[in-house]
């Protein structure tokens, strides 16, 4: 009786150890597909805040600043297993790091979580180049959500309401900033 016990044991602890293995293969066979469908260029084609969706810096562009674009690679740091990212910003370059946290295969959404991003330091003339540059960094920096689909990819940042704001709101529970990037 005690020796079946014993090999219950056993073949529970196997068991359980099994189907977590599996099931971390299996988010991990995810987070490899998420990783090469994120690969490659981005271009930045619009922004919305709240209910207002705008052009990159608020105005048409007509080549008054640069494409601004972000770049996922697949090549990882050796602090933290975090994969580079570098892209252009309206005036500068920058560089950083991301993690693909988890992937919804079906509604094509997942989270994911930037380092820190660095920009080159060149200075513009045009004041609102330099506020359109911070605001942008600042936007993929805060994004926590993203869409991915037919070319097309979302960075969004969803902010909750508080309770007073929520029946008055046209927004619903929550506020968000969305970045729109095409694949270039």
């Amino acid at each position: 009786m005690k020796k079946n016990f014993l090999y219950l044991v056993i073949l529970s602890a196997i068991g359980c150890t099994s189907t977590k293995q599996v099931a971390t293969e299996n988010q991990t066979s995810k987070i490899e597909i998420t990783r090469n469908l994120l690969e490659g260029t981005w271009v930045l084609k619009n922004v919305l805040i709240g209910d207002a969706l705008d052009a990159p810096c608020g105005f048409a562009n007509e080549g008054k600043v640069k494409e601004m674009n972000i770049t996922f690679t697949s090549e990882k740091l050796e602090l933290g297993g975090m994969l580079r990212l570098y892209g252009q910003s309206s005036v500068n370059g920058f560089m950083g790091s991301y993690t693909i946290l988890s992937f919804d295969e079906k509604t094509k959404t997942g989270k994911l979580k930037f380092d820190l991003i660095a920009s080159t330091k060149m200075a513009s003339e045009n004041s609102d180049f330099m506020k359109c540059e911070n605001q942008y960094l600042s936007y993929i920096e805060k994004s926590e959500d993203f869409k991915i689909e037919g070319g097309k990819l979302q960075l969004i940042k969803n902010y909750p309401l508080a309770k007073g704001d929520k029946e008055n709101s046209p927004f619903g529970d929550i506020y968000k900033n969305v970045l729109y990037f095409e694949k270039k």
